[in-house]
């Protein structure tokens, strides 16, 4: 097992706070892919702390699912299953048209994720 870099591990900790952060002022400009898109990069991030603080493989995109079922594992917290497929839901916003985003679904979703990430950044100390 590697030793957690501290440094790596709050630099993604913290960028996934700023992704919230910004996923919510896009909401608030009635952008909802981006809104989407960067409520998705806020549960990556998040995951990315939790596997550097941990000593899991984040390479690849499909390593999210991988390190929030660790997560779970680890935690038995199973509100964290659900969490994962809403902010997978919210990535494959960007390959939808406009029309077919519903805006109150995002708001939720992204609510949704900052929850995740509260549940989460235990992981990450």
């Amino acid at each position: 097992m590697t030793t957690a870099d501290p440094v790596e591990v709050e630099d993604y900790a913290s960028q996934a706070r700023e992704f919230l952060r910004r996923s919510r002022a896009y909401l608030a400009a009635g952008d909802l892919h981006q809104a989407s898109e960067k409520g998705w990069g806020a549960a990556a991030h998040m995951a990315k702390a939790v596997a550097a603080a941990n000593g899991w493989e984040y390479d690849k995109h499909r390593d999210f699912s991988h390190v929030l079922i660790n997560a779970w594992e680890l935690t038995g917290n199973d509100a964290i299953l659900p969490l994962r497929a809403i902010a997978n839901e919210l990535h494959s916003n960007y390959y939808r048209r406009s029309r077919y985003l519903n805006a109150r679904a995002i708001v939720a979703d992204i609510e949704h994720v900052a929850d995740l990430l509260d549940l989460l950044e235990p992981l990450t100390v």
